[in-house]
């Protein structure tokens, strides 16, 4: 939670952040009392300054610790599942979440598009569809993903031979 003396810093920090001005961003942080970055919103501002400033180390360890801090946010998990560089550990990650929030649409994608990097097709194929089925959207974020689920598409496209 933000408190009081440190609201004006954090929305100053975050309306830097939305003009891209990351330097002015990141100082407004910096002011910002102990208190405050260790809150679930300090720590959010944090990694998105982070995902701004493409620094992938730093985005991992505060998606972590937003992880630790705010556990039962499905949110906090696909973000530290995004950051991690390994997509092995971002499919464990998530497979995990999955068993907590089953009805999470965007768990279910992001695991389609992690088990198609890990050619595991039929799976992602699953997860795709349980995607879809929770939330029409994640079929138009599926259709619109021109890399991860390419693999899905080309399956589909090749054309079967019998002998």
């Amino acid at each position: 939670m933000i408190d009081s003396p440190s609201q004006m810093t954090f929305l100053a920090a975050e309306g830097y952040l939305e003009l891209g001005m990351l330097d002015d961003a990141m100082q407004e942080y910096e002011r910002l009392s102990t208190r405050t970055k260790q809150s679930v919103e300090g720590l959010a501002l944090l990694m998105e300054l982070h995902r701004a400033a493409g620094n992938a180390d730093e985005l991992e360890f505060v998606a972590e610790q937003l992880c630790i801090v705010d556990p039962d946010n499905v949110d906090r998990w696909i973000d530290l599942a995004l950051s991690l560089r390994s997509i092995e550990s971002a499919r464990e990650l998530l497979l995990e979440a999955a068993d907590r929030f089953p009805d999470t649409a965007l768990v279910h994608f992001h695991l389609a598009r992690f088990e198609c990097s890990l050619g595991n097709l039929a799976l992602a194929k699953e997860h795709l569809g349980r995607s879809k089925k929770l939330c029409p959207a994640c079929r138009v974020l599926a259709l619109t993903d021109e890399a991860d689920l390419l693999p899905i598409w080309a399956d589909h496209s090749t054309p079967q031979l019998t002998f």
